[in-house]
């Protein structure tokens, strides 16, 4: 597929003022992203679009380094334009928690499909709807796992993201005409939907407490993770490494059910002193929590 690279403000400003001058009103869109696999922290990387006559690669890690970058992707993302995706939710869980951005106006195909009953991936619908059989598992988790940081992107990158959005137009006409058999009570739930699918369904929870099985934890042991976990954050924030490569989740619970971090991880580790620390201040606001819960006597 041939497309046209946006890396500069300028030239993302003048795009958008050629979809306004051309009339055009809705967008297929997709992300690529990194969260936590080979830096630290969660990135928007590119963005995909696709006017149904052309394909553009937005380089979003580049225009987040200016200022003006940064509100052009506020003011596209936020704006008026529809722009059809497919499950929508963590993409735009990236660009609120990562860059304040809450994504409006999403059609979101996945809303859809699920009111008419199917809840299978982006792939299988193209294969329901459209009879476009896919190019097998392979090499989609291939580009799934790959640097999306990495500039130049390599071609082959590219094109397997561009790929994502080569059919949502045709699968929002699809799914549209499927639903204008339904009930208008159907059609109403899903445009319901449909104008709430960007925002959170929940308050974004920290880190510590999306740990498997966190809500079983005693009151003690959820003290003392959230503060090993902090630990662990800062810790690969400053190396720029996932937090993973410090030091793997189910190592923290371990530390958390024990109250200490030296039983489970040698005492030469190389940021012992972090999670000395870490633990100091765990028993100090286990200390603070006792005595607010002691009854005082009269």
């Amino acid at each position: 597929m041939t497309y046209t690279l946006v890396e500069k403000a300028e030239d993302f400003s003048i795009l958008l003022k050629c979809f306004k001058k051309n009339g055009t009103r809705t967008l297929s869109m997709d992300f690529e992203e990194e969260s936590n696999l080979h830096v630290y922290g969660e990135h928007l990387c590119t963005i995909q679009l696709y006017d149904r006559e052309k394909y553009y690669l937005i380089d979003a890690l580049a225009l987040q380094k200016s200022e003006e970058g940064r509100k052009l992707l506020k003011d596209f993302l936020e704006g008026e334009e529809e722009k059809i995706m497919f499950d929508c939710s963590s993409d735009a869980a990236i660009v609120r928690k990562a860059l304040g951005i809450h994504m409006k106006n999403v059609y979101d195909l996945r809303v859809a499909a699920k009111a008419l009953g199917f809840d299978g991936n982006l792939t299988s619908l193209i294969e329901r709807n459209l009879h476009v059989p896919s190019e097998g598992p392979a090499s989609k988790h291939k580009f799934q796992r790959a640097n999306w940081m990495r500039r130049p992107i390599p071609e082959a990158q590219i094109q397997y993201a561009l790929a994502d959005v080569r059919y949502l137009y045709d699968l929002k006409d699809s799914l549209e005409e499927e639903l204008g058999t339904k009930s208008p009570q159907m059609r109403t739930q899903v445009r319901s939907e449909m104008k709430k699918c960007a925002q959170p369904k929940h308050k974004d929870k920290p880190g510590w407490e999306k740990i498997c099985n966190y809500r079983k934890l005693t009151l003690r042991e959820k003290i003392f993770i959230r503060y090993f976990f902090m630990a662990r954050d800062e810790i690969a924030r400053k190396q720029n490494v996932p937090p993973a490569n410090i030091l793997d989740k189910r190592l923290l619970v371990q530390m958390a059910e024990k109250g200490d971090w030296k039983e489970v991880v040698p005492e030469d580790f190389k940021f012992s002193r972090a999670f000395e620390k870490a633990k100091e201040e765990a028993l100090e606001h286990l200390s603070e929590v006792s005595a607010a819960q002691t009854p005082r006597r009269h």
